[in-house]
Formats: structure tokens, sequence, C-alpha cells
């Protein structure tokens, strides 16, 4: 046992006479497998006649040995390094150390890691080097058939290598021009959390070593990235779980406050009514940071917000399937001078993106949120900035939760802002004002 990887147990034709072997290996063996060879075998020393040698190690063993390293540290997330980060910058943080990992331990460079959504069924993409994404709309699911080798080894379980692409009935196109392919599970204790695809231009690229590597990396891949999700779910949940207490907190002082302006309002009617609307105002921002990712804290300001000469005329894209959300996004966005188009959902989002192709009017800017019935902010990200590379496009999420990685696969192809609901007014303003400027000089 080395640096937690178990040595593989051989089988062997016992004969009745026992025989004489030397073990030859640069780690050491569990004490049990040794005795169990010893009811066999005489254990005799290097220097000694033998009739067997039982070795291991060397090149494979020094792999396995540098893999389980880099796995340690993958998996030991340091709580003060990704402090300052949000969910983005943390997934992003992630994916460098897997790529470089897999680069230089497993020797492969077009790779995927694909995550399952419990509730969908569907194998999430999540990090992608050089192997093209599947096309909007399209879905691999953890099932047998029908769902290419991702799919079936999911469903399975069980890792699958193909030497040759071209008489794969299973296989589904990911690297252009790929010959062959290795697809592995990722287990988490044991169950199965996803798959990692690797691909070569070459046929026959993959053998049982690279399996065994992919397999004992993947594991902690599976532990890594699960860690993460953790991470951001208990944000995600903590900070709904403060917003919560401090509006139970609060609202005691502000019952006192609204009597005491009763006393007020008969002394000055002026006075006290002021005192009562400030109260009203307060209660409304709390209620609003408490909503969580459902509203903007103060979204009674967009009444206040005068047009902008910048702003005016600007084509504006909305999706979300929050009323709230939309409605507030749009009363702002309004305000500013904006033409703005309304979307409930992400396949009238890419409906709408890809009417406005064929008529030639682009939009200045899309704002979309992450998690949405149809298709995902991802999907919204990737088909717009198809149809125009230069595409401005904001990407909501509430409190940094990405359940589909939106957030790290775009900015893996150039998105860099994210809104983090809920969000004030003056922060939706000024993120669009700088997209449409963007935009405006590409």
């Amino acid at each position: 046992m080395k640096n937690g990887c178990n040595l593989p147990l051989l089988g062997f034709h016992m004969s009745q006479e026992r025989q004489r072997l030397h073990i030859s290996f640069d780690v050491s063996i569990p004490t049990e497998i040794e005795a169990t060879l010893s009811e066999h075998f005489n254990i005799v020393t290097s220097d000694d006649e033998n009739d067997l040698v039982l070795s291991g190690g060397g090149e494979m063993q020094s792999k396995i040995n540098a893999i389980c390293d880099a796995g340690i540290e993958l998996t030991q997330i340091d709580a003060s390094t990704v402090k300052s980060l949000n969910v983005a910058e943390r997934l992003r943080l992630m994916e460098q150390k897997v790529v470089r990992y897999v680069h230089e331990l497993l020797d492969m460079d077009n790779f995927e890691i694909r995550l399952l959504d419990q509730r969908s069924g569907n194998l999430e993409l999540v990090i992608a080097e050089n192997l093209s994404p599947l096309k909007i709309g399209e879905v691999i699911r953890a099932q047998e058939s029908e769902n290419g080798i991702c799919g079936n080894v999911a469903a399975t379980g069980k890792s699958y290598i193909c030497p040759d692409v071209s008489k794969e009935p299973l296989y589904k196109q990911g690297l252009d021009s790929a010959s062959s392919s290795l697809t592995v599970p990722l287990w988490l204790n044991d169950k199965i959390i996803g798959v990692f695809n690797a691909e070569s231009n070459t046929i026959d690229a993959f053998g049982n070593s690279d399996r065994r590597l992919a397999e004992i990396f993947g594991r902690y891949i599976a532990s890594a990235m699960h860690t993460l999700d953790l991470l951001v779910i208990e944000r995600y949940t903590t900070n709904e779980q403060v917003a919560k207490t401090i509006l139970e907190e609060l609202e005691a002082p502000l019952t006192k406050i609204r009597s005491l302006t009763e006393s007020i309002l008969k002394e000055n009617p002026v006075l006290g009514q002021k005192l009562i609307d400030e109260a009203n105002e307060i209660q409304h921002r709390l209620e609003a940071c408490t909503a969580g990712p459902q509203t903007i804290i103060d979204a009674d300001r967009a009444n206040f917000i005068k047009p902008d000469a910048l702003m005016k005329g600007k084509n504006i894209l909305i999706a979300d399937d929050e009323e709230v959300v939309r409605e507030g996004v749009e009363a702002v966005l309004l305000k500013l001078g904006c033409t703005v188009t309304v979307c409930t959902d992400g396949v009238e989002t890419i409906d709408k993106l890809k009417n406005a192709h064929r008529k030639d009017t682009p939009y200045d800017l899309v704002i979309s949120d992450i998690r949405m019935p149809g298709c995902n902010g991802y999907e919204v990200f990737s088909c717009a900035t198809e149809l125009w590379p230069n595409q401005a496009v904001v990407l909501m999420t509430g409190f940094g939760y990405d359940p589909h990685h939106s957030i790290m696969r775009a900015s893996q192809e150039g998105m860099h802002t994210v809104l983090f609901k809920p969000f004030r007014t003056d922060q939706l303003v000024e993120i669009a004002k700088k997209a449409c400027q963007k935009t405006a000089g590409c």
C-alpha cells in the first residue's frame, strides 16, 4: 500500500508442491497478502533460488503513485484559497488542475468530463479539451443504448475502450478526426456521478493500462467535483438562512417604529408620514433580500431611473422563468430607453435568437438566467455567440448556484460577466452599460 493505492490481486493456479517465490515490488506488500501467499509458497530473498517471481511496480506503479499524489492535491481544496473566489472562479481553478494532470499524467490531450444531472438523467458537459460540444438541444442521457459510449458507461458503470470509432455503432462524434476513444465512469463511493471520455486521432490508442490509470484518477475527479458542488450549495443555503434571520430579527423593531409614528402623526403629520414611508421602504428592501434570487433588491428604484443617451434604442433580450425578475429587469431597461424582448424559458430564447439572426436584427445584449426550462444558460450563451461571435451575454444565477456548470463552460468560451441574484438596480444598469459599450466597440 502506498499513497492510498491498492496493489492488484493476482490469481495463481496452486499446485500441491510448495514452490519458492520471490516478491519484487517497489511498494510494500500488505501483510495479509503475504500471509496468503505463504500458505502456498516459500517466500525467498533475491539471492536465493526461486521458481517464480512476483514482480510489480516499475513505470506503471510510478504512474499510479503520481496520479494518487495529484488526486489528493485535487481533492484537498484549501478554504483560504477559494474563500475570495466566486463560483465561476472556483470551478475554473479546478478545471486548470484537472487539465494539467490529465495532460501530464495520463498523456491525453483530447477529453471531456460530463457530470450526471440526477433529476434529468442528462450528462452535462463540465470540462472539455479539443472536443466539439453537442449541438443546441442535443443531450446525452445515462442509458445503455442510443446515447453514445458516454451514456452506456454512465448507465452500466463499465469502462469502454473503443479501438476504432468507424466500426463502433455507439460512438458519437466528439473530436473532429477521432479514431479511437476511452471512456470510464466517475465513481463517488458506490454511485456514478459522471464520465471521463478521452479521444485520439490514432486507431487503437488506448489499452488496459490507460483504462486503469483513468479509472484511478476518475475517482479523484469525482470526489473533487462533488466537494465543489457542496461548497456552492452550502453558500447558497447559508445566504438564504442569514437573510431570513435578518428579517426575523428586525421585524420587532420595525413594528415599534410604526407604533411610535402613530403618536408623531398627531403632532406632526408630515414627519409622521415620512417615518411610515421609510419604515415601509426598509420592510420592502428586507423582503426583497430574503426572497432570494427571485427578486431585484430595490426594484422600486426603477421609477427614478432616467433615460440614458448611450442606452437609447439598444436592443436587449431578457430570459428568465421567474416573472418577478423578468419584469424587474425589463422595467429598468425600458426606463433607460432600451428596446426589450422578454422570454420565459430557454427554448423560446433560442428561437428568438435564431429569428433575429434571420432578420439581421442582432441584439446588443442578451441577459439570461442559468437555470431555465428547455435549455440552460450555457446553451443560450452558445447559441448567441455562434450566431454573432462578438455577442455580449450576461448570465444570471441565484447566490452563485450553477447546477449545470454553465458559468464555467461559458467562461471557457469568453463570457466574463455574471450577475448574482438578488442584485441591485445600479448593478444591473452598470453591467448593461458596460456590455453594450463592449458590443459597440467590436
